[in-house]
């Protein structure tokens, strides 16, 4: 299930969906059933957690909707449900196979159902760098349009940044932008944020 579906995300024009990376650690208040819940307890510590995946995101919805409950006006999830985490010495390293993930996002194609579900109207996937070949086809659009090719970047900073853009016509829309970016760790922070905000807006 996705981490956020803010109270007001079906109320913005924009209908951001932000789709990480794989989740590491089980972070949550556990029901008896063994699903986790990672709402409340951890609303506090998104706002002001500087870790730059959860900070630039911040930041960009700040600069969209404000900094009053900035959560509140996107939906947010990982691309990637069946991940492996976990290891010696470190609770949180991904060790997720190139095989779960075609199994997870081609075969069994969780994150697609989820956008049918959320019909978002911006996509932002920070997964550049992660099985991009698996999103060529994504079985929600009737159409797409590459309007840059997979492999393009531009510069964040001093660095190269991968920027694949894209339209999809949907069942509830016929135009649904969707960026494939990289991750916003040791991206220049202003930058990144002015980037995807622009590129949201435009």
């Amino acid at each position: 299930m996705p981490w956020i579906v803010g109270g007001n995300y079906l109320k913005t024009e924009e209908k951001v969906l932000f789709v990480g990376k794989p989740h590491r650690g089980t972070p949550g208040e556990e029901f008896p059933s063994g699903i986790l819940d990672p709402r409340e307890p951890h609303l506090g510590w998104l706002m002001d957690c500087s870790w730059p995946y959860w900070s630039y995101t911040r930041e960009i919805l700040v600069s969209l909707y404000g900094d009053k409950d900035p959560w509140d006006y996107c939906s947010f999830t990982n691309i990637i449900k069946c991940t492996n985490v976990g290891g010696e010495g470190n609770p949180t390293n991904d060790k997720t196979t190139y095989h779960m993930a075609e199994c997870c996002i081609r075969d069994l194609g969780v994150i697609f159902k989820e956008i049918e579900v959320l019909k978002p109207l911006h996509i932002v996937f920070y997964t550049y760098s992660l099985y991009p070949e698996l999103l060529v086809n994504l079985p929600f659009a009737k159409s797409i349009t590459e309007t840059t090719n997979q492999n393009h970047k531009i510069k964040c900073g001093k660095k190269n940044l991968g920027w694949w853009t894209r339209l999809a016509k949907t069942s509830w829309s016929d135009n649904v932008k969707i960026l494939v970016t990289g991750h916003p760790e040791r991206m220049k922070k202003d930058h990144y944020v002015s980037l995807i905000t622009d590129w949201i807006k435009t």
